[in-house]
């Protein structure tokens, strides 16, 4: 089998430059979900569109004024995924640890910066953190990120009660140094029920079994998504057109858009959670599960951990991978994408990422010129090259 580079890249920019930004919930999911659809009726597959509830959210606008002695500072700040609007003005109270958060005797009716050891990633539902947070009562809370390019989902609860916003450290020194001063925070947004979706192509086999080709469709608020994951969907869009090609095919593929794992729920992909749920017997007939989370940034790498497999068959995979340049594989287990509902229940998977770290996911700084043609190719080559393998080696 060999993919189309051109045809991926199509792919691509149709999802982050033609679409954009694609929150669970909202119309631009809509419209994504349409386009996956078409392409897998055209390809000849079977298709499902499967709906679910979950939380819709529209952002205008966030702005952030310090009011210093010399006047009034704009600062740059990022509202936070279903952040309720607000529009406060009050002091600046920085907290660095969980023990001043539960105890600092000053913090009711202020605009709470959250840094050090209570900054940063607060993302799963409910957690104790934001929990503290609202029993203190403040009027806004502010997390400072690790880097510049600001991620929209360092908090992401539908049910926080607290407004909150985010911004990068250079930003969050300025908080600190001016600790105690008023700073009015000023965000256009709301929140609302909605529904996303997981499209799902399936291609019959000769026999009883099938694997599935994953990707999620959605990303964070404000961010284009390219890298996460605008090249997965867009490698599961062109595996279903080359393998529709194929005379014959052993085993079935399911080839699934995932929506909703940017949201998930307590850190867990809420799209394929509720593909396990609702398509039990076809997961029991499931040989496989592979997963393209972040696949095709420039220079970045492929990876791809291998696990839940019988010796015997990590073998053979690890050896096709060991054909592939840049491509580094091991067996270690890993969690945080859609094949973690599949590995739960026993089906082995692979999660193919890219090997360098740090890359601006989450952000509005995830952008098609991040991406790569050829890294994108060489990645979706991979995954297809690992599939055609086991349509005609596994059996039910």
């Amino acid at each position: 089998m060999q993919v189309d580079r051109e045809r991926l890249w199509e792919h691509e920019k149709v999802l982050c430059v033609e679409i954009g930004p694609r929150l669970s919930g909202t119309p631009a999911d809509e419209r994504t979900v349409e386009y996956i659809a078409a392409h897998f009726k055209r390809r000849g597959a079977e298709v499902e569109v499967q709906d679910y509830d979950c939380p819709g959210w529209e952002h205008e606008g966030t702005e952030l004024t310090l009011l210093a002695e010399g006047g009034p500072q704009a600062l740059p700040a990022f509202a936070q995924t279903f952040s309720e609007a607000c529009d406060v003005e009050a002091e600046l109270a920085v907290v660095g640890t969980r023990h001043e958060l539960e105890f600092r005797p000053d913090l009711e009716g202020k605009v709470i910066v959250l840094e050090g050891e209570v900054g940063g990633p607060q993302a799963a539902n409910r957690n104790s953190t934001l929990l503290a947070v609202e029993e203190r009562k403040p009027l806004a809370i502010i997390v400072v990120d690790q880097i510049d390019d600001v991620s929209t989902k360092l908090l992401r609860d539908p049910f926080l009660r607290v407004p909150g916003a985010a911004v990068g450290p250079s930003v969050g020194a300025v908080l600190k140094r001016n600790a105690g001063r008023l700073a009015r925070l000023r965000i256009r947004a709301r929140r609302y029920d909605s529904t996303s979706h997981n499209v799902i192509g399936h291609l019959p086999g000769s026999e009883p079994g099938r694997i599935v080709i994953g990707a999620h469709y959605d990303t964070a608020a404000e961010s284009p998504g390219a890298g996460d994951d605008g090249g997965g969907t867009a490698a599961v869009l062109e595996l279903c057109e080359v393998f529709s090609g194929a005379r014959e095919r052993r085993l079935g593929i399911d080839f699934i858009a995932f929506g909703a794992e940017e949201y998930g729920r307590h850190l867990r992909a809420l799209g394929s959670v509720e593909y396990v749920r609702r398509h039990w017997a076809e997961v029991l007939q499931t040989q496989a599960m592979l997963q393209a989370d972040g696949i095709g940034i420039a220079g970045a790498g492929i990876s791809a951990h291998v696990m839940g497999w019988h010796p015997a068959q990590a073998e053979q995979i690890l050896r096709i991978l060991a054909q592939i340049p840049d491509c580094a594989a091991d067996q270690k287990p890993e969690t945080g994408s859609d094949h973690v509902p599949f590995y739960l229940h026993n089906v082995p998977a692979i999660l193919f990422g890219c090997v360098r770290r740090g890359l601006p996911i989450h952000s509005a700084a995830d952008t098609i010129d991040k991406m790569g043609r050829d890294d994108l190719a060489a990645a979706a080559q991979a995954i297809g090259a690992v599939a055609e393998h086991l349509t005609r080696t596994l059996r039910d």
